[in-house]
């Protein structure tokens, strides 16, 4: 029996592929799943399962922080990922398999056979090229809408905001875009070297930053003001406007 493990964040996608895994196969047992990246590393040293199912946009942080985290990743890893089309390439490159969402179920039955069918060596080997091709190397951030999914390029968000437990991307072609997320489980996906939090509500990529005024608010490119915290207001401008 194969032990399997779910890393995924969202909890219908972990239910429909439990249901699809029953049909396919009676050799793969899930024995457990996840949604973040501190629960996926725990549940493999407790459970050591064979094959992990790896989402890459976890709850905190992403699939290649998991396998960074791990000293030995002695389980063969299927992505199931809705990244654009050269990350995809590179994933295959680095001879994992991958599934897209929404999951089909011949191509999760043909990805099983493929890494089922390559030795534990070959699987630590490609795991190593993945987690050496993509540690920090993203210039984009996919959002999971309600019915699709919706890349968003760094160099065209202009700023985010939080709302009630949701964030709102501002693009620069005047699209917005909501997530059913909070803001802070978006922070550490965006580079540090581009994008500040100047607002408990707030986060701005500083190449679209015009201004600034006394009555703490920045002037951006396109006119919108966004306001800045007491708290932050010092190392905003020291890090946007240097020292003066």
């Amino acid at each position: 029996m194969i032990k399997g493990l779910i890393v995924e964040d969202e909890k219908y996608i972990r239910e429909g592929l439990k249901t699809q895994l029953k049909s396919i196969s009676d050799k793969i047992k899930i024995i457990g799943e996840c949604e973040s990246v501190r629960e996926a590393i725990a549940q493999c040293d407790k459970i050591m399962p064979d094959l992990v199912f790896l989402d890459i946009n976890l709850k905190d942080g992403t699939g290649f922080d998991f396998l960074n985290e791990l000293k030995n990743a002695s389980f063969k890893v299927i992505f199931i990922t809705a990244y654009e089309e050269h990350v995809l390439r590179a994933l295959k490159l680095g001879a994992i398999d991958y599934i897209l969402k929404p999951i089909n179920e011949a191509e999760l039955d043909e990805a099983i056979q493929k890494v089922m069918a390559i030795s534990q060596t070959q699987t630590q080997n490609r795991v190593d090229v993945v987690k050496s091709q993509f540690k920090g190397k993203s210039d984009r951030i996919v959002l999971r809408m309600q019915d699709s999914y919706q890349m968003i390029h760094f160099q065209n968000l202009m700023y985010c905001e939080a709302d009630s437990g949701y964030t709102k991307f501002y693009l620069d072609d005047q699209r917005t875009f909501m997530a059913s997320k909070p803001l802070k489980e978006f922070e550490n996906q965006l580079p540090t070297d581009t994008f500040v939090r100047v607002h408990q509500s707030y986060l701005v990529n500083t190449s679209f930053i015009d201004g600034y005024d006394k009555s703490r608010y920045l002037f951006l490119k396109n006119g919108d003001k966004i306001p800045v915290s007491v708290r932050k207001k010092d190392n905003v401008i020291t890090r946007i406007f240097g020292e003066f």
